[in-house]
């Protein structure tokens, strides 16, 4: 019974779901697209260009970040504040305020690649 009543077991339930279900998952199982592709110059294409299309292996890649972003943010919003050192509390911020930043520069990569009229963007990591 305490394991049903766990709020962490539950909100990690809710968080996996939302990434999975956010990044594609459903679209892959219900179109059974390919897992990857050949790019025609004999390596591997791991996206598929336009939003109609996409790969297995983009659907984890769009889900890892996700998840990266995430607990970045949880990071950000909870545990940074409880550090006592004000000096490592600075730290522990600007350093996950760069990990926030180069992470989101990257899925904004990826939303460039699907469509290249995508106006937003950082500088590419």
């Amino acid at each position: 019974m305490p394991v049903i009543q766990n709020r962490n077991i539950w909100a990690g339930i809710s968080l996996i779901s939302v990434l999975l279900f956010t990044s594609g998952h459903m679209f892959n199982h219900i179109r059974r697209v390919p897992y990857v592709a050949s790019d025609g110059h004999g390596g591997i294409s791991y996206f598929a260009g336009g939003f109609q299309n996409q790969f297995g292996l983009e659907t984890q890649i769009v889900a890892a970040i996700y998840g990266v972003l995430a607990f970045s943010i949880i990071t950000l919003a909870v545990k940074v504040p409880r550090i006592q050192d004000e000096r490592a509390q600075l730290v522990a911020g600007l350093a996950w305020a760069a990990v926030l930043f180069v992470v989101y520069s990257a899925l904004l990569n990826v939303f460039r690649f699907k469509n290249g009229g995508y106006p937003f963007w950082l500088p590419p990591f």
